[in-house]
């Protein structure tokens, strides 16, 4: 990336600044600087646990994502709220760490392309016209739609779906919008948005990377396997890729020391196609063991297969198939596959 970490100034820990904070990103992002955030919590002032919990839970998904607080601020670790709201935070924290394989490869795209890491709803959708004036609700990349809470006592929020794609729950795995609407339009819909939940929601025809193991920082991180989340369109199709390299260094850009998994569902098989630098190496990290799949989840399969085989070892891979808040859903549980290596899982019906 060019720029360095850039935050919205010294905010104030009150509701209306954490309402503002959207728009100041989008706006940042527009203007091509990407790593931006909020001071979560607000900087100045006291913040509360209700409006410390519904910040964490919208910094989790902006790029530059910190506490940050005057020293004359009373503390706010997330075990200063109680033990109910320090779930609630550490639930926010969790998500944005199992995300950050899709944060990295992001930030990549924007590095290579100028895309912004966060984006406004029109970006991605120039022929809605109704979305030209949404700054509440965003995109991470192409594929996450967030809209955060930033009133209190809120237990329900409406979001804009664009009707061009499908819209699955990302926690729930529900299928909240079928994109039938209108061509290039939206579909409001009522969701429901306790404090217990930020509404974030998988575009279908899309392919994301997450590590969902519990650490206790990113770096010991940097071997765990990755689940992959594969949430189909409408006509049973996906795509997405997960960017990798050492995660430390410019040998990536210097000596062209990366690779790039693709990823690719059509309905009768799901395929990774791999690309590597010119100078790749086997390094830590980017070892075939440290890059293992341990899990696939197919979000909309509107059939069950009769069986799973991985092509070129010939080996069934098992998988669950069942139906979880309304939508059908297909587990592979440990297909040794590895994402940095070629390979395809083929379905018969």
């Amino acid at each position: 990336q060019k720029y360095g970490a850039i935050w919205t100034g010294d905010n104030a820990a009150e509701w209306s600044h954490l309402e503002i904070a959207s728009p100041m990103l989008l706006s940042l992002n527009v203007g091509s600087l990407s790593f931006v955030g909020a001071d979560v919590g607000g900087f100045f002032g006291n913040t509360d646990a209700e409006l410390m919990t519904r910040w964490m839970q919208a910094g989790a998904y902006t790029p530059f994502f910190r506490g940050h607080a005057h020293h004359d601020a009373k503390r706010r670790e997330p075990w200063m709220f109680g033990q109910e709201t320090m779930v609630r935070l550490r639930k926010a924290a969790m998500a944005r760490y199992a995300l950050l394989p899709f944060w990295y490869t992001i930030f990549y795209e924007a590095g290579v392309t100028g895309m912004p890491v966060m984006r406004t709803m029109w970006m991605q959708y120039p022929k809605t016209e109704v979305l030209f004036g949404t700054d509440d609700q965003y995109l991470v990349g192409s594929d996450l739609l967030v809209k955060p809470v930033t009133a209190p006592s809120v237990v329900e929020t409406t979001v804009k779906f664009p009707n061009d794609d499908r819209w699955y729950d990302a926690e729930s795995f529900a299928l909240i919008a079928s994109g039938k609407g209108k061509k290039h339009g939206v579909t409001e819909i009522t969701v429901p948005s306790d404090i217990n939940t930020i509404p974030v929601f998988q575009r279908g025809g899309s392919i994301i990377a997450r590590k969902l193991w519990l650490r206790r920082s990113s770096e010991m991180m940097k071997t765990d396997p990755y689940t992959l989340y594969v949430a189909l369109d409408a006509s049973m199709s996906a795509s997405g890729y997960l960017y990798m390299d050492d995660e430390v260094s410019f040998e990536h850009e210097n000596d062209y020391k990366f690779a790039k998994a693709h990823f690719s569902f059509n309905g009768s098989s799901l395929t990774n196609s791999v690309e590597v630098g010119s100078g790749w190496t086997h390094m830590l990290g980017l070892m075939e063991a440290d890059r293992d799949v341990e899990r696939i989840i197919v979000m909309g399969l509107n059939k069950e297969p009769k069986s799973l085989m991985e092509k070129s070892s010939g080996k069934a891979v098992d998988f669950v198939y069942r139906v979880v808040n309304g939508t059908r859903i297909l587990v592979v549980r440990k297909p040794q596959v590895s994402a940095i290596t070629d390979w395809e899982l083929v379905f018969e019906y």
